[in-house]
């Protein structure tokens, strides 16, 4: 059986905890668990944290390229806390299937969007957009904030005959919105191969393959040909920074840039990366300690 994942566990000293934690989470898009020492005490006493001792942070990273990629990253920046101990160990299929469904249910986003696992029946109410989703080895559930946001941004900026450029496309969530809420065609990418897919399984599965096409590699300039009118990325600050020449070529004069994956304190120097290139500010929506950030190409 072949593994998708590799669960990532920093046995942190608890001084360290806060910026272990934060280190996990830069190469973490998922989000990361963070788990005390306790005794258990009994049904009545419940429990008490042993203090002093190690506390485990957790994360996921996909067994491929990507992966690999995060897991150097990790590495190179737990150089800094000699104490900290780095382990990992695989995830198989039955695993994450069974995981997943233990706490994956209907996500509202606050819009006309709604996303349900594929095996739960929901009759949804009028006017809502419903994205059936079994998420598989790829990121994007509607759990995590940076998906929420994109999605209830997507709301407003998507009518039809939009083109849409889906970056970091992960479970293809974001490109099957998109389609539902009107768009006329939808690219969608993802660096890794297995990610991508997920995503056209995805959007096959909701009736929308034939309006996205899905590849898995790295965007370059001179991959653009026809701008786009709306361009979605939710990975990460550095790697939204770095394709900041790829939003320029893509986004069309007037266009939109939606970009997450961003914490609210990076949320200042990735703008600055953008308004350098030609993007105006329009909004930046936070929810907890997370940012979708919404720019405009200008003429």
């Amino acid at each position: 059986m072949t593994h998708l994942w590799f669960e990532v566990t920093a046995k942190t000293p608890p001084a360290l905890l806060e910026e272990v934690a934060e280190a996990v989470r830069g190469v973490a898009p998922g989000g990361i668990s963070i788990e005390e020492p306790v005794d258990i005490l009994g049904p009545e006493e419940g429990f008490r944290v042993r203090g002093g001792e190690p506390v485990l942070v957790r994360c996921y990273l996909p067994s491929s390229e990507l992966g690999a990629v995060l897991v150097e990253d990790l590495r190179r920046a737990m150089a800094a806390y000699p104490a900290v101990e780095l382990s990992a160990r695989p995830v198989y299929a039955q695993d994450w299937a069974v995981s997943w469904r233990e706490f994956f249910g209907v996500v509202e986003t606050g819009g006309r969007v709604v996303v349900v696992p594929s095996w739960v029946d929901h009759e949804p109410a009028a006017g809502q957009v419903v994205i059936r989703l079994d998420p598989g080895q790829a990121f994007g559930t509607g759990h995590h904030e940076t998906t929420r946001l994109c999605l209830a941004l997507l709301d407003g900026l998507v009518g039809p005959g939009v083109r849409v450029l889906d970056v970091g496309t992960g479970s293809g969530i974001l490109a099957i919105a998109a389609v539902k809420l009107g768009a006329a065609a939808v690219d969608a990418v993802d660096i890794d191969p297995v990610a991508a897919e997920v995503a056209a399984a995805n959007c096959a599965a909701n009736g929308v393959g034939e309006q996205v096409r899905v590849w898995a590699g790295r965007l370059e300039p001179g991959d653009i040909g026809a701008p786009y009118d709306l361009v979605v990325s939710n990975i990460s600050p550095e790697a939204n920074i770095g394709l900041v020449p790829v939003f320029e070529r893509a986004v069309r004069p007037g266009g939109d840039l939606l970009l997450s994956g961003v914490l609210e304190p990076d949320v200042p120097r990735v703008s600055a990366a953008c308004e350098a290139a030609g993007f105006a500010p329009v909004a930046t929506r936070l929810e907890r300690d997370w940012a979708a950030i919404h720019l405009r190409r200008t003429a």
